[in-house]
């Protein structure tokens, strides 16, 4: 679990996103090899096991083997859209 977050942090320090206070309300939904959850918080990179209805954030849902593909760089992000392992749902004006 450590690497993974390390590489979240790697990601959250790459945004490119003209407002950061959005970060607070972007969620990695992350799935594990037993069809767990894990919910990270971009901003603080906190890890929550379930997250509450929030009409005013967004989640970026994938696979933690997806998350491994996008970060090698195996993968093209919106690749991986279209062939739906990657789902976005909520505030889409937060990656505005």
């Amino acid at each position: 679990m450590s690497d993974l977050n390390n590489d979240i942090e790697e990601v959250i320090k790459n945004l490119k996103l003209a407002d950061r206070k959005s970060l607070n309300n972007i969620y990695l939904q992350l799935i594990d090899e037993q069809n767990e959850n894990i919910f990270i918080n971009l901003d603080t990179g906190e890890s929550i096991k379930e997250l509450l209805h929030n009409t005013h954030s967004l989640i970026i849902k994938m696979s933690i083997q997806t998350f491994n593909e996008l970060k090698n760089n195996e993968k093209h992000p919106e690749d991986l859209m279209f062939e739906e392992k990657i789902k976005i749902s909520g505030d889409l004006k937060l990656l505005q």
